[in-house]
């Protein structure tokens, strides 16, 4: 079996990358955030393949992938809410969920699975930063 998951990132940043605006700004889609980068952004991070399935055969393998988005916003620290984050992380899961079953070359998404995710914030003093993540399961059946 070979590993999708390099196409998997390919398709998620396609799918995401300028779709979503918070307050008329434009929201960015990173691997790799720059230094600078203005928040809210989003992060494709963390990916997982995880042991092939019962389901395969000699001519045809079929793996879960695992994904994690994360999002991250920043306010000032009397004016912090989870708005931001929770706004995207709604129309990013609608998006994913409602979304015709990705195409990727030489591979068929069976499925896609919100597995849930979660909220946090860190106070760095003179602001405070939003995060959430968003964790999918995509069961992926190479062709």
């Amino acid at each position: 079996m070979k590993d999708a998951s390099g196409l998997v990132r390919t398709w998620l940043y396609g799918v995401l990358n300028g779709t979503f605006t918070y307050n008329a700004v434009a929201v960015p889609v990173y691997s790799f955030p720059p230094k600078d980068a203005a928040m809210p952004y989003m992060l494709i991070a963390e990916q997982s393949t995880g042991s092939e399935l019962d389901e395969s055969t000699k001519d045809c393998y079929i793996a879960p992938y695992y994904v994690t988005l994360e999002i991250y916003a920043s306010e000032e620290v009397n004016d912090a809410s989870y708005v931001p984050v929770n706004t995207i992380a709604d129309s990013a899961l609608q998006l994913i969920r409602t979304r015709t079953m990705p195409t990727i070359s030489g591979y068929n998404v069976i499925s896609r699975i919100y597995e849930g995710g979660v909220t946090d914030r860190f106070d760095l003093g003179n602001k405070i930063v939003i995060f959430k993540s968003m964790n999918f399961k995509l069961i992926i059946e190479e062709t």
